[in-house]
């Protein structure tokens, strides 16, 4: 493993993308994906810090075998998309070499930053033709630096976009781009949409893995914290929903994030970061991260799961999956040793 690694870093090092190299990794999709998104507190200069190799030394011991990164670009109301190339940004290049070293393979999942512009990138929509026009010329042509980066760089997975919920519709476009992506980027393809919008996004024949930001809501009693009955009733018609997905788009389903934030709110809005809780609500997340580790990863087409949030340096507050309670499940789901054949 480590020597194939090794490979992609003398790819990126001499700056020619290794078809061979991204298809020798076919074997790391036989398995689920037990993947974990390591964030950044703003842009992503941790990912070539000595913290991000700390934190995938960590992940290992607690059975992550995958890590996602989403290298940003700005996103206006004009459509403008910017950007710095991702041959010329520092940190990208040091992701790839400290992920390399340690023998782990990355998702790539480029975001648009849409903070002062749009709530949040499922509104991103414009007002007029030129507005449009210069988001599709311009999100292009950073797809497609991305793609070409993560191509050299050796990374499995790539993302061609995240919860753009009202541009989706634009099939041809999104048809071409992937066809462009395609043409250098041999590894395999999502997009990431979310929950309550994976259903319409007409282009999943086109992509190797239906993409969910798995933030449903779950039908549980406020203010309590469910037991594996209740949790196996709340998921049932997600869980039905997610095989109807994927049996109509031909495509195992990925859950290209999910997470529970510290709020007393985590079932019924995953999604919300905010209210963060004072500890006492801990067993309700818990039992969240618990089930969604032991059930929902061994449900029938579900091919993995990203788990929302590792921040290196953070402890607490927000989706962070640092807590030792957290640690716990993960190493308890992922890294124990399989129980004795009957």
């Amino acid at each position: 493993m480590l020597t194939l690694h090794l490979s992609a870093l003398s790819a990126l090092i001499w700056g020619a993308p290794d078809p061979a190299l991204l298809r020798s990794h076919d074997k790391l999709f036989q398995s689920p994906l037990r993947g974990m998104t390591v964030s950044c507190p703003i842009y992503g200069q941790v990912w070539g810090s000595p913290a991000f190799s700390a934190s995938l030394e960590t992940l290992k011991t607690l059975g992550v075998d995958w890590v996602a990164i989403h290298p940003y670009a700005g996103i206006r109301k004009d459509g403008s998309v910017r950007y710095t190339p991702a041959a010329r940004t520092e940190y990208l290049a040091g992701a790839a070499s400290r992920a390399a070293a340690a023998g782990v393979p990355l998702f790539w999942k480029p975001h648009l930053a849409y903070w002062g512009s749009f709530d949040w990138r499922g509104s991103i929509d414009f007002e007029s033709e030129a507005a449009r026009r210069r988001f599709a010329e311009q999100y292009r042509a950073f797809i497609l630096d991305q793609a070409r980066f993560a191509a050299k760089a050796g990374a499995p997975l790539f993302a061609v976009g995240v919860e753009l919920e009202r541009l989706v519709h634009y099939e041809a476009y999104w048809r071409e781009l992937i066809a462009e992506v395609r043409r250098i980027y041999p590894g395999r393809l999502t997009y990431a949409a979310n929950w309550d919008g994976a259903a319409r996004v007409p282009f999943w024949d086109a992509l190797d893995y239906v993409g969910v930001q798995a933030y449903y809501p779950l039908a549980v009693e406020p203010g309590q914290t469910p037991d594996e009955a209740a949790l196996e009733r709340a998921w049932a018609p997600i869980l039905r929903q997610v095989q109807t997905l994927a049996q109509q788009a031909k495509r195992p389903v990925l859950f290209t994030e999910i997470g529970y934030p510290e709020a007393r709110h985590a079932a019924e809005r995953p999604w919300d970061p905010k209210g963060f809780f004072d500890g006492s609500d801990r067993a309700l997340r818990v039992a969240l991260v618990d089930y969604a580790l032991r059930r929902v990863e061994q449900a029938p087409h579900v091919a993995g799961m990203f788990w929302w949030k590792w921040i290196p340096g953070r402890r607490r507050g927000d989706f962070a999956m640092q807590p030792p309670e957290i640690q716990t499940l993960l190493k308890r789901a992922w890294a124990a040793p399989p129980p004795p054949a009957p």
